[in-house]
């Protein structure tokens, strides 16, 4: 990882964060008629390119060069400029992608050169594709695993923080720099006096202290405790669209966008309104009608919509980026001429390690090797799989809840009932990836279509991913390795049961699965009863398989 600006000689780097950070305290006017220029007058991009290539390329080409590396990731426009014009003139011979971390994509962001652009949304996607002419991808964003898997319950996050439980919390933020009108939207909020402003000033010191004085709300410098802050409020306010904006929307907090900053501020707060990710209140008497909204039953469909746009991991899309480019190795004619047995030895290591990470890592699962294990006492772990028509069954949300059970959907599956899966998910059961069922003669391939593909559509759908893959075949090490790299873990069943099949006698920590494909709702839930009535009688408890 490397700073674009320390490519620059001299002191020009500093002086342009120090520039670009003026103007937006001091000239936002000015930064906004300049972010405008490049849409109006394209043409311009070309030599603004040449003169930041001029100053840079040669210390940008001499950090691949270090690093020997396989692919070039940008996540700054400037950068993007001199990557994509040394990529288009056969100075680059490695790939470089682009991650454009705005919702807004401005032209600076976009470069034919650049071989693949990656995009928080699809609406974004579409746009820079138009303007490069190039791939455009939608990953979705990159946020750290403490902004959902790890999020903390708003009571337990309250009470760490010191909020009441009662305060309808409205977190509001401007940055590392606490750049923008933020005292006009902590006023606006304090005199209605219906929600209590939580503001995070970062590095504006001054504008700490001028809040501090006016003796109400909640106001924070710089914090690395964002996620919890995220937890325990009950709507962001932003001015910028940025970062937080995306750490927002994978914790399912509702976002508003209200005094955005010039230039790309405004550009993002309108381009995430239209996607209907968040909500954008253009003045005061707007503010608290979007604010009351976005805190309602209303509000979940943007907040879904939020979370919606994390439908894969950018990181993947760099490495088959990487993969896709890598060069042909052609062996020397010394090479050619190695020993039989050399040969014979090198093909039997190959077969060897084959056999052993397929049947032989299969082996080793079935024995509890490289699998869940469990972990709570006196319980055993219930899951469902669910057939297309027993998904749809009005009760059976609610059954599986009472009975703390997991249901398996598989990928096609979610593709085909989305909205009944979504039901279940809004009835608290937990689900687990059942995979997408697909067959292929390569096992790599068999584990990526199956156990990632699946995972991506049920995160599509439903905005989460399952933690537990629960596969309907045998698996080997690439079914191990693939969940190893989606951060699932594979659960293997100790007792499958069927309409056919009576429970058997049951036992703490086994993995028990109702298999409902292939049944009827009503002899699914007649056997779900059978297996309740075997744990009451051996005195168990049944508990998800998020629990193992």
């Amino acid at each position: 990882m490397v700073d674009f600006l320390d490519a620059f000689p001299l002191r020009i780097g500093f002086l342009v964060r120090l520039g670009y950070w003026l103007e937006l305290r001091y000239a936002p006017w000015s930064y906004d008629a300049t972010y405008r220029l490049w849409y109006r007058l394209p043409f311009f991009v070309q030599p603004l390119g040449a003169l930041i290539n001029l100053l840079t390329r040669r210390k940008m080409l001499r950090w691949v060069r270090e690093t020997d590396a396989d692919v070039v990731v940008s996540t700054y426009p400037m950068a993007s400029l001199v990557l994509g014009a040394a990529r288009q003139k056969g100075r680059l011979p490695i790939p470089v992608a682009t991650f454009i971390t705005d919702f807004a994509v401005h032209p600076l962001w976009t470069h034919p050169g650049v071989d693949l652009h990656m995009c928080v949304h699809p609406q974004s996607a579409e746009a820079a594709a138009a303007r490069s002419g190039r791939a455009a991808t939608a990953p979705g964003p990159m946020v750290p695993d403490r902004f959902h898997a790890e999020l903390p319950d708003r009571s337990v996050a309250r009470k760490e923080l010191g909020f009441d439980d009662d305060e309808r919390l409205v977190l509001v933020v401007a940055g590392a720099w606490g750049i923008g009108d933020i005292t006009t939207t902590f006023d606006t909020l304090i005199a209605d006096g219906r929600y209590t402003p939580l503001a995070v000033c970062g590095n504006n010191e001054q504008l700490h202290k001028k809040l501090q004085t006016r003796g109400a709300g909640h106001v924070l410098g710089w914090t690395d405790e964002m996620p919890t802050l995220m937890a325990a409020s009950d709507v962001l306010v932003q001015n910028a669209g940025g970062l937080t904006c995306m750490e927002a929307f994978a914790a399912g907090l509702p976002v508003v966008s209200f005094e955005p900053i010039a230039g790309h501020g405004k550009d993002n707060a309108e381009q995430m309104a239209n996607a209907g990710v968040a909500a954008y209140a253009a003045d005061a008497d707007e503010l608290f009608p979007v604010l009351d909204r976005a805190t309602s039953l209303a509000g979940r469909s943007m907040t879904a919509n939020g979370r919606a746009m994390f439908a894969s991991d950018p990181a993947d899309e760099v490495l088959d980026l990487a993969a896709a480019h890598a060069p042909e190795v052609v062996p020397e004619r010394a090479a050619r001429r190695v020993s039989l047995r050399r040969v014979t030895a090198g093909v039997a290591a190959i077969a060897a390690t084959y056999a052993a990470f397929t049947a032989g890592v299969g082996t080793a699962a079935a024995h509890g090797i490289g699998i869940a294990h469990p972990k709570k006492a006196g319980s055993v772990y219930l899951a469902v799989r669910l057939s297309e028509d027993e998904v749809k069954s009005a009760t059976l949300p609610d059954v599986l809840r009472q009975a703390n059970g997991t249901a398996i959907v598989c990928g096609r599956l979610v593709a085909d009932a989305p909205d009944d899966v979504r039901r279940l998910q809004a009835a608290g059961v937990p689900l687990a990836n059942g995979g997408w069922g697909h067959r292929d003669a390569v096992q790599w391939g068999r584990a990526r279509s199956d156990l990632m593909r699946s995972l991506k559509a049920i995160h599509t759908v439903t905005g989460e991913r399952p933690r537990e893959f629960v596969p309907q075949r045998k698996i080997d090490g690439f079914d191990l390795a693939s969940a190893r790299l989606v951060h699932e873990r594979v659960v293997m069943p100790s007792v499958v049961l069927t309409e056919e099949r009576s429970v058997p006698k049951l036992r703490a920590g086994q993995v028990v699965v109702l298999d409902g494909r292939g049944e009827s709702i009503d002899e699914l839930l007649h056997n779900l009863y059978n297996v309740q009535q075997s744990l009451t009688a051996n005195g168990l408890a049944a508990a998800p398989l998020s629990q193992l």
